[in-house]
């Protein structure tokens, strides 16, 4: 067990875990499916026993500012000003689905087992199965948000109702992650005791497979935004399904993923070290021309069969819980 702990020490310690391009993922998911409502921006007024880095947290609206971000030219999805102090339902789901990537997880005393990653972060937006043990909570983030959206939307309160629901999807949207399921195939998880190209190859493939996404999403892919868009919801019997399934989801995809990422950027995940701001390791100019190559076709088809299965899910979740907040 102890080596298992240098283990991860090595491997993930310092990181900032999360898929890039959630807004993107986010709009394309729930333009089609939310209430056409405009809702009216209302203060925070709760009461919660979850911890956060108050330095970070934000509270007041910021939608129609400038909170998404990515290359020059990158197609971002639309984020209007409100009106009259409404904002309409979409926008706050896609808003504030990028929100815990914004500092509220950082710098906080959660686990005992927080020193196996060296940060906060990881231990709430990750859920890690290694020979048979589990660690960490991205799982549990997803619950509490969950519970914290339906009681915002039974008193009444859509905004705040809109927004926990945003964060609730952000967690859930990074256990679909495979990355975040796992760090590595087993062998090389020790082989990074010993090896530190090893250890650094596993996080720079994290970090390439989040920004692959974005690079996806955000150059305006045709072929992924019609998957995200044109996948049909499925519905699960509950909350602790649509968990189990996408990380069920996530894990049988990581093996092919992690795959082609080796392949593909070969010694560049041993060599390179990912600005410390963006994480970058590829740069989209580099995506562009291992795609007019040819090199990224399975890394693709892979990414966008997980996406599209994704989708379907979360649509499912979205459609069920609207209807049940209907009622309220």
């Amino acid at each position: 067990m102890r080596k298992l702990s240098i283990v991860f020490l090595i491997v993930v310690s310092a990181i900032v875990f999360s898929w890039s391009g959630h807004e993107g993922l986010t709009y394309y998911i729930v333009k089609d499916i939310v209430p056409d409502e405009m809702v009216a921006i209302t203060p925070y007024n709760y009461q919660e026993n979850r911890v956060y880095n108050l330095s970070k947290l934000v509270l007041e609206d910021v939608c129609g500012q400038n909170t998404m971000s990515a290359w020059e030219g990158a197609i971002l999805p639309p984020n209007p000003s409100p009106e009259d102090g409404k904002v309409p339902a979409w926008q706050i789901l896609t808003v504030y689905s990028s929100e815990p990537d914004w500092g509220m997880d950082q710098g906080l005393d959660l686990s005992p087992y927080q020193f196996l990653i060296g940060n906060s972060q990881g231990v709430r937006h990750m859920k890690y199965r290694i020979l048979g043990l589990e660690f960490f909570e991205a799982d549990k983030s997803f619950y509490y948000f969950h519970d914290m959206a339906k009681e915002a939307f039974r008193k009444g309160d859509r905004y705040w109702g809109y927004r926990f629901l945003a964060r609730a999807l952000h967690y859930i949207e990074d256990l679909s992650q495979p990355y975040h399921n796992t760090p590595g195939e087993v062998g090389e998880i020790f082989q990074a005791l010993f090896d530190r190209s090893i250890m650094k190859m596993l996080m720079n493939a994290h970090y390439v497979y989040d920004d692959y996404l974005a690079y996806l999403i955000y150059s305006g892919d045709e072929e992924t935004i019609k998957t995200i868009e044109e996948a049909t919801p499925v519905f699960l019997k509950s909350e602790w399904h649509l968990v189990q399934e996408v990380r069920k989801l996530a894990l049988s995809y990581f093996p092919k993923v992690h795959r082609e990422i080796k392949k593909v950027f070969g010694e560049k995940l041993k060599e390179r070290t990912g600005d410390l701001e963006s994480f970058t390791v590829i740069s989209v100019e580099e995506f562009r021309e291992a795609d007019r190559r040819g090199d990224l076709v399975l890394l693709k088809r892979y990414t966008l069969e997980l996406i599209g299965k994704v989708s379907s899910y979360l649509k499912g979740y979205l459609i069920d819980f609207l209807k049940t907040v209907k009622s309220f």
